[in-house]
């Protein structure tokens, strides 16, 4: 397992509120993920630094090499949870963080097979040979109503109001966390993101860079490429390849 990462505020926005982390496991077992935060004038960055500083601490301490894959459903239940409290707890009692929250996509990866965690509208994907996959659902206002058959899939992707979530972590006391089991065999590759990429970049796009450039240089390439084509958010990519 190789993993590369990259945050970038952007070329719109004065600071950077998302924040992501990785790391590896002694017996080859590995883990990600990436927040992005919002809410005040700080908020979204003590928010989403908050998430990933204890969900990271959680991951790692809590981690046991016999623990099967299945049982990482509970390892992310119990990380995501505890980080919820936190920052719902911080901005209930500083009127300056007030409603701050954070996004969530979070992965523990062992033996080919990866469980995903996610709250709103931060995303992973599968890379496989030609093919893009989006693993994840956005928590969103405009994907309630692609749901409901509200909007088209067309009005979807041009939607004006894209980032207005439902789900975020630490904006009330509990939490609802989607899990998913994703199989990442060797030479494929599990990619996390804030919506300052996805909203940006597109599936094609993700697969070109990915099939022209370095591992190495990946998460690098997909900043680049979300600035050039005009994101105005801040960005972060982390790459898992199996």
């Amino acid at each position: 397992m190789k993993i590369v990462g990259k945050t970038d505020v952007g070329s719109f926005r004065q600071r950077n509120e998302d924040a992501f982390a990785f790391g590896y496991y002694d017996d080859g077992a590995a883990w990600a993920l990436v927040c992005d935060g919002m809410g005040g004038v700080h908020g979204g960055q003590i928010a989403s630094s908050t998430a990933i500083e204890l969900i990271s601490d959680k991951i790692k301490k809590c981690y046991i090499k016999t623990m099967p894959v299945s049982s990482f459903e509970n390892l992310l239940l119990s990380s995501v949870t505890t980080a919820n409290v936190t920052v719902y707890d911080r901005g209930s009692v500083d009127m300056n963080l007030r409603g701050m929250g954070t996004t969530v996509v979070a992965a523990v990866y062992k033996d080919n097979e990866a469980c995903i965690a996610h709250v709103g509208d931060s995303r992973a994907y599968k890379i496989s040979g030609d093919s893009v996959e989006l693993i994840t659902k956005d928590h969103s206002l405009v994907q309630e109503m692609l749901d409901n058959g509200q909007i088209t899939a067309e009005e979807y992707e041009n939607a004006p109001i894209k980032n207005i979530i439902t789900r975020a972590l630490g904006i009330s006391e509990e939490v609802d966390i989607d899990f998913d089991f994703v199989c990442i065999n060797p030479g494929e590759l599990l990619l996390l993101c804030s919506d300052g990429f996805s909203g940006y970049v597109t599936e094609k796009e993700i697969l070109e860079i990915y099939k022209n450039s370095d591992f190495d240089c990946l998460a690098d390439e997909y900043i680049v490429r979300a600035n050039e084509n005009g994101s105005r958010d801040n960005i972060t990519v982390v790459v898992m390849k199996g």
